[in-house]
């Protein structure tokens, strides 16, 4: 089974937002009834340069995973989903393990990407707001907004790209990142050096089908809450 990889160039980042910035955006969000500490965690600053990437195009999905890892889709597909869904419920350690045998499967240096390289991916090289641009939309995403409440196959909102052609970034699953949550440089003195509540250490992106808009923002740090839910993951490989 090939994989389809898509070129993200490298480039410098700056990651991070003022606190003027970032309340703001959870302002943006009031309706929902966030509290502030959702949003905090964007304050700070941190420069870095992001390799060039070649980033699967959607997510690992259970056909992929069942090929080096049977035993975790008949302990976590739905019923009503099929290979080309993405596959979801992961623990990081499950999903790492996978990674590295997808990774031996292809004789790529394929793994899962750090939280800053998935941001690359989702902000393009415009430093957008969502991955299709500035403005949400509902259909560009399987979120709470999109009123469709179970996951959905992989490809299937083409109007939700990022720049460089990446799909499903937003919305359908939530998907696992290799970093460990810390707050950026600067942060606002409300943000913990860890989150406790979290089910794990490491930071995941995008949302899934039972998550609000907020977590469209490409900036939008996030991590496991809902240990039940699990995650779900894509590959990178990194070009220096």
């Amino acid at each position: 089974m090939s994989l389809d990889l898509v070129r993200v160039p490298g480039r410098e980042l700056h990651v991070g937002d003022t606190l003027e910035r970032a309340q703001e955006i959870w302002r943006d969000h009031d309706d929902l009834g966030l509290p502030w500490h959702y949003f905090a965690k964007q304050t700070g600053s941190l420069d870095l340069v992001i390799p060039d990437l070649e980033v699967q195009r959607s997510p690992v999905t259970w056909a992929e995973l069942a090929s080096v890892a049977p035993e975790l889709v008949t302990r976590y597909r739905g019923e009503d989903e099929g290979d080309d869904f993405p596959a979801d419920h992961l623990l990081w350690e499950e999903a790492t393990g996978a990674a590295t045998l997808l990774a031996e499967q292809h004789g790529l240096a394929l793994r899962i990407p750090t939280e800053f390289e998935w941001e690359r991916i989702a902000r393009g090289d415009d430093d957008r707001r969502f991955p299709w641009g500035e403005e949400f939309d509902p259909e560009c995403a399987n979120l709470i907004e999109a009123g469709i409440g179970a996951p959905e196959r992989v490809g299937q909102r083409p109007a939700g790209a990022s720049q460089h052609g990446v799909l499903d970034l937003i919305g359908n699953i939530d998907e696992w990142t290799s970093s460990v949550y810390a707050p950026l440089p600067e942060a606002h003195w409300t943000v913990p050096l860890t989150e406790t509540w979290a089910a794990d250490t490491h930071g995941t992106r995008g949302g899934s089908f039972s998550h609000h808009r907020d977590l469209a923002l490409s900036r939008r740090r996030h991590g496991l809450y809902r240990p039940w839910d699990g995650a779900g993951f894509r590959l990178v490989v990194s070009h220096a």
